[in-house]
């Protein structure tokens, strides 16, 4: 009966890392960015607030580049 115990405790522990890592992995990945983009059309009413929304987004990705590109040439 108690080795029943550690077996389940070691596969409860493999898989709640294994999730976490599948969570950290697609945190830095991206995927789950689509939020904020649902979450910013709701909120921009008018074309003008939607072009600046764009322009914000546009500058973060060249934001990333950027600092992609300065590590890789580090």
């Amino acid at each position: 009966m108690n080795s029943i115990l550690w077996v389940e405790l070691v596969i409860g522990i493999i898989v709640s890392f294994t999730l976490l890592g599948i969570f950290i992995w697609g945190a830095k990945q991206g995927q789950f960015d689509d939020g904020k983009k649902i979450m910013n059309g709701l909120l921009n009413d008018n074309i003008e607030d939607l072009q600046d929304a764009v322009k914000k987004d546009e500058k973060v990705k060249r934001l990333k580049v950027n600092k992609k590109e300065k590590l890789k040439n580090s």
